[in-house]
């Protein structure tokens, strides 16, 4: 097998393992009792953690290297895991902190590794294809899990601490594997060099097109999570849905982000700067989404469903084609630690967004909040293809 399926499977398995771990929380909340609002505060928390560690990321990769950083991210999960399975309910917040830790250093880790035996011309797509890893671990947990739970208390919990466990044994062994072994060392070493500007803090990003693409990771991910945990109740209570077809509707719109996670990774290898193709997204998002809450009542059945499937498509397609876009900008020998700074304003939108929409729907409803969020969606996708592509940090 060549180095770079060795390294593409288990960092998609990675994320997918990491996904069961930040979903169980929702999945299973009935069952552990934790309330709405305790549940966002629980994630704002859990994505808060991860967006402090991503800033990190640079400095975790060079000091411990990205194969290592991997497993410490899958025992992570497992931890949060034997948290939950151990005490339950009352250990729901030291589980949400380990999950935090797991997601953080994860994509930087992947992305160096994948950097480094990947060809420039097919990042997009194979950048893609791993972060699919997050929608089969989401709907793997969504079928499984409940499933475990009615079976025995304990038992979707060990189940994915040892399926945790077993993914990091695996990267132990396959970080000692000869025709792997250069991965970590080039991933990992950065040739000693004056600082530039983007280097002198964690969260600082140099270049304007960077710039915008942490504010479009920002305002996607807030988007994305916002249609995740609250477009089931907007259908239910504002377009008077029953619950199993609302239910439904939602997992068209999941469906829609698998398959857009794959196409624009794809359309992307085509394009030498993949900034401007982000901002037709972020715009085919927005105008969708906006088409959606402003005229649902009025759409026919298929009419309705496209939509939301287009609507899916973009809103939650995107992360591929910026990882590799910013590995692109970044140069191989930084990619992890670009990834990490970029992806910190999106783990920062994913933790502000539940509490944030909730806020603003309680002022008026869930339908302003989403209009809201498509205009600034759309805003960032219009600087997107206003900025220049920059030159490569290399």
């Amino acid at each position: 097998m060549s180095p770079l399926l060795l390294t593409l499977v288990p960092m998609l398995l990675l994320q997918a393992t990491v996904a069961l771990g930040l979903f169980s929380l929702a999945t299973l909340a009935p069952a552990l009792q934790i309330s709405v609002p305790e549940l966002g505060w629980l994630n704002m928390f859990l994505f808060g953690v991860g967006a402090l560690i991503a800033f990190q990321a640079g400095r975790l990769l060079r000091w411990l290297g990205p194969w290592p950083v991997a497993i410490l991210c899958a025992v992570s999960v497992a931890l949060g895991m034997a948290c939950l399975a151990l005490w339950g309910r009352p250990a729901i917040w030291f589980a949400a902190f380990f999950f935090g830790l797991a997601f953080g250093p994860e994509t930087p880790a992947s992305t160096a590794l994948l950097a480094a035996v990947t060809p420039a011309a097919r990042r997009p797509l194979v950048f893609s294809v791993r972060q699919t890893g997050n929608q089969i671990g989401a709907i793997g947990g969504s079928l499984t899990l409940p499933l475990l739970l009615a079976l025995d208390a304990r038992l979707p919990f060990i189940l994915v601490a040892v399926i945790s466990l077993s993914l990091a044994l695996w990267c132990a062994w396959l970080a000692r594997k000869p025709g792997l072994r250069h991965v970590a060392i080039h991933a990992s070493s950065v040739p000693k060099r004056p600082k530039l500007p983007l280097q002198k803090r964690a969260w600082a990003l140099g270049t304007m097109p960077l710039r915008w693409l942490a504010l479009a990771a920002f305002l996607f991910s807030a988007t994305q999570m916002s249609l995740n945990v609250f477009l089931l109740s907007h259908a239910v209570w504002t377009w008077g849905m029953a619950l199993p077809q609302a239910a439904a509707w939602v997992a068209l719109l999941q469906l829609g982000g698998l398959i857009g996670r794959l196409a624009w990774g794809w359309l992307a290898q085509h394009f030498a700067s993949a900034s401007r193709l982000l901002g037709a997204i972020g715009l085919l998002a927005a105008s969708t989404g906006l088409l959606l809450m402003l005229s649902p009542l009025s759409l026919g059945g298929w009419v309705f469903g496209t939509l939301l499937l287009v609507l899916g498509f973009a809103a939650s397609g995107w992360n591929g084609v910026l990882v590799a876009e910013v590995t692109r900008l970044a140069g191989s020998h930084q990619a992890g630690e670009l990834t990490g700074r970029v992806l910190g304003y999106g783990y920062l939108g994913l933790a502000f967004a539940p509490g944030a929409f909730a806020w603003a729907a309680g002022l008026t409803d869930t339908r302003i909040g989403f209009v809201c969020l498509f205009l600034a969606t759309g805003l960032a996708a219009c600087g997107l293809i206003a900025a220049q592509p920059g030159r490569t940090v290399n």
